[in-house]
């Protein structure tokens, strides 16, 4: 329902011009109409129509036209209601002590109808009446995603596209082929002053980050496997692909370069010799994933540089030389032993550095 009803400009025509091309959709011309308006065009449905921007759009949305005059009597406006009958019904533009008698009237015609619920209201003025409606909306999956048929209980994950009053799941690489849109990458950087020496600076690195990865020879370091250090004199460079996680991870390397500027420790004071006792680091890893996942889920006995962990029928391997974890069926299950195993290492054989 919107204004004006002769539709010649203003919300009704817009909404008008977004939804007349579609056969699903239908509107009512509830009133009377002056020749030469956009309303009394529609009436005769011709097969386009000239927007308030000049184009041309095809009318398939289906018109049709109803005398309503807000100026009734009881009974027309009681047939009205036992015709429609509406959930809800707002009196207005009516003088108080009428529209009070008119509600109660109503109300003794419904009252003892058990089959006809019917919400009178009568607001007086300035005072809003909220109404709440269920509404379910469907989304028509598109390219990749819907080449698999969906199981129950499996998740979509997809980007939603609303194009006019229509919903497209998508994925990303998607996007080019069936829209307009364009998918985009953001990198950022952060450069920061240091004061402390450079094994200072890499030590408290590894305390937050655990071992870096090096890259191109030693130019630079990756830590979180997705932030990039780039150490040149006093200068240390963050540069990461901008996504929330990353941001975090960015972020805490940030307060680490800052705290280890406020350090004064000597040297000598870092321990860079401690080295970790494999068979103790075993026994300590067994314990530690026991008491997170139970101690029917790690083996008490294996052999080699190689253990396992199973939770709900997933297994996460554990390679003990490189401390790789691997579980393919359940990223976060290998993220969460992935993170035991490493922060483990770090407090049994802290993170070397150079002097």
């Amino acid at each position: 329902m919107a204004s004006p009803g002769m539709m010649q400009s203003g919300l009704s025509r817009e909404l008008f011009e977004n939804w007349c091309t579609d056969v699903k959709n239908g509107v009512i011309i509830a009133g009377y109409c002056v020749e030469g308006t956009l309303a009394k065009t529609i009436l005769s449905e011709p097969e386009e129509i000239i927007t308030m921007l000049g184009q041309k759009l095809p009318l398939k949305m289906s018109v049709d036209y109803i005398s309503f005059s807000a100026h009734t009597d009881y009974q027309q406006t009681s047939e009205f209601i036992r015709m429609l009958k509406p959930p809800h019904v707002v009196l207005v533009h009516g003088e108080q002590n009428e529209m009070n008698r008119l509600k109660a009237a109503l109300q003794r015609e419904y009252e003892d109808d058990p089959n006809t619920v019917i919400n009178l209201y009568n607001p007086r003025n300035t005072h809003s009446v909220e109404l709440y409606f269920r509404g379910e909306k469907t989304a028509k999956v598109m390219g990749q995603l819907a080449v698999d048929e969906p199981q129950p209980g499996k998740t979509l994950n997809g980007i939603l596209v609303k194009r006019n009053f229509n919903y497209h799941i998508l994925s990303a690489e998607d996007l080019p082929q069936y829209t307009d849109l364009s998918m985009s990458q953001i990198m950022q950087r952060q450069s920061l002053h240091f004061s402390c020496n450079s094994a200072m600076l890499r030590h408290m690195l590894t305390q937050i980050a655990g071992l870096l990865e090096p890259i191109d020879g030693d130019k630079k370091l990756k830590a979180f496997n997705a932030i990039d250090i780039t150490i040149e004199q006093k200068i240390v460079t963050l540069e990461w692909m901008a996504n929330p996680v990353n941001d975090m991870y960015a972020d805490s390397l940030v307060a680490a370069i800052l705290q280890a500027d406020l350090l004064d420790v000597p040297l000598k004071s870092m321990n860079t010799s401690i080295k970790v006792d494999r068979m103790h680091f075993k026994e300590c890893l067994i314990e530690m994933l026991q008491d997170m996942f139970g101690e029917d889920s790690v083996p008490k006995i294996f052999k080699g540089e190689k253990l396992y962990v199973t939770v709900n029928d997933k297994r996460a391997d554990i390679n003990l030389t490189n401390l790789e974890v691997k579980c393919p069926n359940d990223e976060t299950f290998e993220q969460i032993v992935q993170t035991a195993v490493t922060k483990l290492y770090q407090c049994l054989a802290p993170p070397q550095v150079e002097t």
